[in-house]
């Protein structure tokens, strides 16, 4: 895969670097914009391990969106339901480490709206896949 800058288009952000949506929720505009090029390869190295794939959902249809996960937990879904799962299903083996540039603007990002001594356990990647029309 090559990089594609997904910001490119995007005004910079505010000078208020955050805003409330709604009670304890935060919307950070731009913040993840200067570590970009760094997560876009955690992303890469994350799906060499744990490759991309369309789960099913518990009706037994083939979800749209290509998943992948990282860190102690990882998103499911099958016969069985949604849920976190400490071992990949396809593999059999735990989720990749999560990298710790995800491990970094997660708790920066966390901290910036209050929640200093947040862990994440889970990151759930998605990849879709928009036609040009």
């Amino acid at each position: 895969m090559h990089p594609i800058d997904l910001f490119d288009d995007l005004p910079p952000p505010p000078d208020a670097v955050h805003s409330a949506i709604a009670p304890g929720a935060i919307l950070l505009r731009g913040f993840a914009r200067e570590g970009d090029a760094a997560l876009f390869h955690a992303v890469e190295a994350v799906i060499c391990q744990a490759p991309l794939r369309h789960m099913q959902t518990p009706g037994g249809y083939t979800m749209s969106v290509a998943t992948t996960s990282c860190g102690r937990l990882g998103w499911v879904s099958d016969s069985h339901g949604y849920r976190y799962s400490g071992l990949d299903p396809h593999s059999g083996q735990p989720w990749p480490t999560m990298p710790c540039s995800f491990l970094e603007l997660a708790q920066s990002a966390a901290a910036q709206a209050g929640y200093a001594d947040f862990v994440p356990d889970a990151c759930l990647i998605n990849l879709t896949f928009r036609l040009a029309g």
